[in-house]
């Protein structure tokens, strides 16, 4: 309601238009400022990105990690950017550990990501029959 007559107040004396952009622009500001929040595991987006950084994670340090699932997933939105904060399982040979991965991904047109941080996760391998 406050800002309905902050609206009609203003509408008397200034340009509306100008006004409902500036509004506009503020509130996507702060909606896209809020932090990180729980976004789902099973969404297949987490899931490519999640895949993408064992991916480079294997090409940047000569590993044969096979990504296996996403367990928890959190996004960061920014203006231009999406940080995602994604904890996964991945095997190596016959074992499977679990990971957490930091990852950037910048919205052009190409969609860049960068792979932020990749580590194992302290806890006992699950081990795979084959």
């Amino acid at each position: 309601m406050e800002f309905r007559n902050t609206y009609i107040q203003y509408n008397n004396t200034h340009n509306t238009k100008s006004y409902a952009r500036i509004m506009s622009s503020s509130a996507q500001q702060k909606n896209i400022a809020e932090g990180r929040h729980p976004v789902d595991p099973k969404d297949p987006h987490i899931q490519e990105i999640a895949a993408w950084a064992v991916a480079e994670y294997d090409k940047e340090h000569g590993k044969h990690l096979v990504y296996v699932k996403t367990l928890k997933a959190e996004e960061e939105r920014n203006i231009g950017s999406t940080r995602y904060f994604i904890d996964l399982e991945a095997s190596d040979d016959c074992k499977i550990n679990k990971y957490s991965a930091k990852v950037l991904e910048i919205e052009n047109q190409a969609h860049t990501k960068k792979l932020e941080e990749f580590k194992q996760k302290e806890n006992a391998p699950i081990l795979v029959a084959n």
